[in-house]
């Protein structure tokens, strides 16, 4: 048996094996038998941990995902560095992730949001929730340019990233990933130069 397995429950497990399926194909990814084959949960159990079915599981694995992002961005963004280096080595340390996961796995976020039809639904607020403590986190390293202008470029930033992650995933290259976050960085450095 895989050693992880060992250190966490079952419904650990199935989180981190829907986070995975999403990462991959969206919210086909996290589909019931998917989740129990990747994460080695008993069979039938999946109700018994999340008695929502399918939406209950996905909603906790989007919010596990975004909080894990979101202790990522703020690692990327500490210290005492100018705002605009902080926003190019956050885009730095994206592209490496990418590359070192081949390009595979992109946003549980992004993913389930394009999959969002009629019974998925009530998954949107969950994802818009994400996306806006994520454009807070890099709002918060934006200092000293005013509250609303910090966050359009928070917003703004989440953006940048989640296009140019689609065209790396999609040209297997971190070069969009770089560019946009030079692009980004000038644009916080032309902000914090004219306020």
């Amino acid at each position: 048996m895989d050693a992880r397995f060992l250190l966490e429950t079952p419904r650990d497990r199935m989180v981190e094996a829907a986070v995975a399926g999403m990462r991959a194909s969206g919210l086909a990814g996290a589909g019931i038998n998917q989740v129990i084959a990747a994460s080695g949960a008993p069979k039938g159990s999946l109700y018994h941990y999340f008695p929502g079915g399918k939406l209950q599981l996905a909603q906790e694995a989007l919010e596990h995902f975004g909080q894990e992002r979101c202790r990522a961005l703020e690692s990327a963004l500490a210290g005492a560095a100018p705002p605009d280096q902080k926003i190019k080595r956050l885009f730095g340390a994206l592209a490496k992730g990418l590359v070192r996961e081949d390009f595979r796995l992109g946003c549980a976020v992004a993913g389930v949001s394009l999959d969002l039809d009629d019974d998925a639904a009530a998954l949107a607020p969950v994802c818009a929730a994400q996306l806006a403590l994520w454009a807070d986190t890099i709002a918060a390293a934006l200092l000293p340019l005013a509250p609303a202008r910090r966050l359009a470029l928070g917003r703004f930033t989440v953006t940048a990233f989640e296009g140019a992650l689609v065209q790396a995933r999609a040209l297997r290259s971190a070069e969009p990933v770089l560019e946009a976050g030079e692009l980004v960085a000038g644009l916080v450095r032309h902000e914090l130069e004219t306020s």
